[in-house]
């Protein structure tokens, strides 16, 4: 890390993709079975909320930017854990580029289940962040329960993998 103008909102989203793609990755190595495993007090099941986790980031960038990563059309159901990765890395350098960048105040109007709905990019930004800390908590506790080794996803980690790069 020899940068000394180091931007923190840059660290913050490339730490979300970081954090993002070790989940992914651990998670390609599991059964269909574990994959698809219930417990009460979590969004859901392991795939689809790894599948949430990655069309959610691709809804904020389309709410700052104005599109979205990807064809609206994909099979995000049935989609293998690879291709998963790949759009996770997608939406993430995406977010990475924009998030530093977008201005924070800037005023956003649409419309929410028939109702005008205002938010700002700073809004859009914080939830990016604060959704994918939630669901990788929520499988990191699923993943536990199965009694299976997590990666360890805090901030402190990230940066020890920048050092050993």
């Amino acid at each position: 890390m020899q940068n000394n103008q180091i931007n923190l909102i840059d660290k913050m989203f490339e730490y979300n993709l970081w954090a993002n793609t070790q989940l992914i990755e651990i998670c390609s190595d599991l059964y269909d079975e574990q994959l698809q495993t219930e417990i009460e007090g979590v969004y859901g099941r392991i795939h689809p909320t790894l599948v949430h986790l990655i069309r959610a980031e691709g809804g904020y960038l389309n709410r700052i930017t104005g599109s979205r990563p990807w064809a609206d059309d994909l099979e995000w159901n049935h989609m293998p854990m690879s291709d998963l990765l790949e759009k996770a890395q997608m939406s993430g350098n995406q977010l990475v580029a924009i998030a530093g960048k977008a201005d924070p105040a800037t005023r956003h109007d649409a419309e929410w289940q028939g109702n005008p709905f205002h938010f700002y990019n700073w809004t859009v930004l914080l939830q990016a962040l604060y959704h994918g800390i939630e669901h990788r908590t929520q499988i990191k506790f699923l993943l536990t329960q199965l009694g299976v080794a997590h990666p360890e996803l805090a901030a402190w980690d990230y940066m020890e993998s920048l050092l050993s790069e």
